[in-house]
């Protein structure tokens, strides 16, 4: 039982205004009631305790009040780390990892050992309210191996997952069951196989493969910085695919975010609303953008909006 100090309404001013801001998110929880929204989420937030339990708790609160929430996670830091401490050097092309037989087997002891379980553990203290799987439980994640053409040169990339097929009725079992999925992001081939999958790319075919009604990439940036007329970067809160596959052709989109947002452009071409990449490390921007009307982050849509 909840026991609750008494206290005068008409003078405490700061029980009013959480009641107002509650009220003033009326209409988005409605709006998102039922719904499925998919988060991802990486960068330094894996390794500060505290960002990521602030991030967990917004989890468990959307949750609560009727929103299907669908985890995914990488944990590329992690990784790198502990393929250094064994001598291993991590490579990348186009911000995709070269898995080679030795970087895999350190890919799942990260993501399923150390991170899911992590995950799992926390999200269940509030209750038996979550479930850690990874593409290989059930076969869930088809893959084949990833081609990837570069300049007209194919590079191999090891076991680096293409997704064939999704298995969404499993997903789904999950959902209506009541628990979250917390997803570790490899997948399996018909004779056993395991690799690793971009988290961001996963996250897309998640979202296309569940109808989801949001998908939100969750980094360590504010969002897509584009370098403006004086040399800064500044943050852009708002483009459409098109204008997104613009900025990568001319090279302001690069690196680590190519991959983020053609994640995005993915989903949105199959099906979803509305994509975001936000910057997790700031307190609650999850639930600012889902239950208020103020724009965070960068919002990607299939065309303009309003």
């Amino acid at each position: 039982m909840i026991y609750k100090k008494n206290y005068d309404i008409k003078t405490d001013e700061a029980y009013s205004n959480k009641v107002e801001v509650l009220l003033e998110s009326l209409p988005y929880i409605k709006e998102y009631f039922d719904k499925i929204v998919i988060v991802k989420i990486g960068g330094s937030m894996m390794e500060n305790d505290s960002v990521l339990e602030s991030v967990l708790n917004d989890l468990i609160l959307m949750k609560y009040v009727g929103i299907k929430v669908v985890l995914v996670h990488g944990g590329g830091r992690q990784i790198n780390e502990i393929a250094l401490k064994k001598g291993i050097k991590p490579e990348f092309v186009d911000g995709l990892r070269v898995t080679g037989s030795d970087m895999i087997e350190i890919v799942k002891m990260v993501l399923i050992g150390n991170i899911n379980t992590r995950i799992v553990s926390f999200l269940n203290r509030h209750g038996s309210i979550a479930v850690g799987i990874s593409g290989n439980d059930g076969c869930f994640i088809e893959c084949s191996k990833r081609k990837y053409k570069k300049n007209g040169k194919e590079i191999d990339l090891g076991f680096v997952g293409e997704i064939e097929n999704i298995n969404s009725v499993f997903l789904n079992n999950i959902l209506e069951n009541g628990y979250i999925p917390v997803i570790a992001t490899l997948g399996a081939d018909n004779k056993g196989n395991i690799y690793n999958i971009n988290a961001d790319t996963c996250a897309a075919r998640i979202a296309i493969s569940l109808s989801a009604k949001k998908m939100i990439l969750l980094t360590d940036v504010d969002g897509i910085m584009i370098e403006n007329e004086k040399g800064s970067k500044e943050l852009v809160s708002k483009l459409t695919a098109e204008e997104c596959l613009k900025l990568i052709d001319s090279g302001k989109i690069s690196s680590g975010m190519i991959p983020k947002v053609m994640a995005c452009i993915d989903a949105l071409k199959n099906g979803a609303e509305r994509t975001h990449i936000l910057n997790g490390v700031k307190k609650h921007s999850i639930l600012v953008e889902i239950f208020t009307d103020k724009g965070i982050g960068t919002m990607i849509t299939d065309s303009e909006v309003e």
